[in-house]
């Protein structure tokens, strides 16, 4: 009888399939190295050729320079500030644009995916209509006619038509009430994070008890209700204590106009970036007897302007303000003043970029809930849950798991799209990164900056919603 043995004997390193793949991984790596420092002294060599006088590639010194210029929205900017300033907030505008965007759509591609799946044929035939349209015209287009097409073509500022009393539209933009934190607002921002914390732990208790009860574990309401009656607390004992600052001064100019703000240097005069102008505070004109010539109240850049004198003012009081105020849109000469402003550029943005990336989410919506197994809706029925309940506690949860990785994607699409308010003239950062570039010539050190920025945006975006995405598939196991 003749035995065979299986020989162990390890095959020589150059044909070890581990060590291959351990060698072909370092060469990889070697090479992305190699290719990226090449492209790297590429460019700096370039650049230094380009202009010698920088003193060497990619100077970022040129950030530091005074900007020279206005923006029309967003922060507080003056042109003799920096250009890092400046694309602050060209950040800013950004964000804001984009994380109003991103909560709208989300509403409206949610509703709009509900709709298609909806049994009503008319409902579900104006949704179609709807996402099809949309999601077949460029973005651009639809940016060019809701600004041009739309926005351009309402009533001038005469003729501004009123929103029920909370706004006013027109062709300069849309003005509408607004709560603004006054002057002795900061006490209270205390007591709102105060709130927060301890809503975020009157739920979590409620959650535990809910689940040792064996009931379903949802602690919203505890915490919505803990929190409102923190901040309606603090409201008062901030409305009841606030003070205004002891070193409060006041700018008058022309006998009509001024600032009122808090004098860091006291000096008596208003210095901007080192005196804190005080929001939204009543104030008093009196003339050179002391008598009361009108009433205003600042805005929130601490500013004020009394008009249609009948005689000109020589001093003013002022007033303790409540912690928060609701500015209303006056109008006052050519122009509205007070409330919330949206520029017809913002305007014409936010509603392209939700409406078009709206269309897309819908149909994410739909595919998630046509995902979920028919039995689910069967199984619903037949315990004697309706229809709206079904898809709101067994549906939706379930197809979350298909929805959100897609809608990570149309998240990062809307931030990155928002480049696209340089055609109606909306000063976000890759509009005002332009600017910089056009009086700087730093080009390639601002493309840099913008795609760092963006990049960013991106990856906090991705970090977020992985992290829901993976909280949620716990939940359902």
């Amino acid at each position: 009888m003749t035995t065979t043995s299986l020989s162990t004997a390890r095959p020589p390193f150059y044909r070890d399939s581990k060590v291959i793949a351990v060698v072909l991984q370092i060469l990889f790596i070697a090479a992305v190295i190699l290719a990226g420092w090449f492209l790297y002294s590429n460019m700096t060599a370039n650049l230094a050729a380009i202009n010698r006088s920088s003193g060497g590639a990619l100077n970022w010194n040129f950030l530091g320079q005074t900007a020279g210029f206005a923006i029309s929205e967003g922060p507080a900017f003056r042109p003799e500030e920096s250009y890092w300033r400046a694309y602050m907030v060209g950040i800013a505008n950004t964000l804001r644009v984009s994380v109003a965007g991103i909560i709208l759509a989300t509403i409206l591609g949610t509703l709009t995916g509900i709709a298609r799946v909806s049994n009503n044929w008319l409902l579900s035939r104006i949704a179609l209509f709807y996402v099809e349209v949309i999601r077949s015209t460029p973005l651009l287009v639809q940016l060019l006619f809701w600004y041009f097409g739309v926005i351009a073509a309402l009533p001038d500022i005469r003729e501004a038509a009123q929103i029920g009393g909370a706004g006013v539209l027109s062709n300069r933009g849309l003005y509408v009430l607004w709560p603004y934190l006054t002057a002795t607002g900061t006490p209270w921002l205390w007591w709102l994070a105060g709130g927060v914390v301890l809503g975020i732990g009157a739920a979590w208790l409620r959650r535990q008890q809910q689940a040792r009860q064996g009931l379903p574990a949802s602690g919203f309401l505890a915490g919505i209700v803990v929190f409102a009656a923190v901040a309606l607390i603090g409201f008062w004992v901030s409305a009841s204590s606030a003070q205004m600052p002891a070193n409060t001064a006041y700018e008058l100019r022309r006998g009509d106009r001024g600032t009122l703000f808090a004098d860091a240097n006291a000096d008596g005069a208003y210095t901007p970036g080192v005196d804190t102008p005080l929001a939204f505070v009543p104030i008093t004109l009196l003339d050179a007897a002391g008598r009361a010539v009108a009433t205003e109240r600042t805005d929130g850049d601490g500013a004020f302007r009394f008009m249609d004198l009948a005689e000109p003012g020589e001093s003013i009081t002022w007033e303790t303000p409540p912690p928060i105020f609701v500015s209303e849109p006056v109008r006052q000469g050519f122009n509205y003043r007070g409330g919330l402003v949206l520029t017809p550029e913002f305007t014409a943005l936010l509603l392209g970029l939700v409406i078009y990336t709206g269309a897309f989410i819908a149909e994410i919506v739909r595919a998630g809930i046509n995902a979920v197994p028919r039995g689910q809706w069967e199984a619903s029925r037949a315990v004697g849950l309706g229809a709206s309940a079904t898809l709101r506690m067994i549906v939706l949860p379930q197809a979350l798991r298909v929805i959100i990785p897609p809608m990570t994607s149309q998240y990062l699409n809307l931030v990155k799209n928002s480049s696209l308010a340089i055609a109606i003239g909306f000063p976000d950062l890759f509009y005002v990164g332009r600017i910089i570039v056009n009086q700087s010539g730093a080009e390639v050190q601002m493309i840099l900056v913008v795609m760092a920025t963006y990049l960013s945006f991106s990856l906090i975006t991705s970090l977020f919603m992985n992290w829901y995405n993976r909280r949620m598939m716990i939940v359902e196991r």
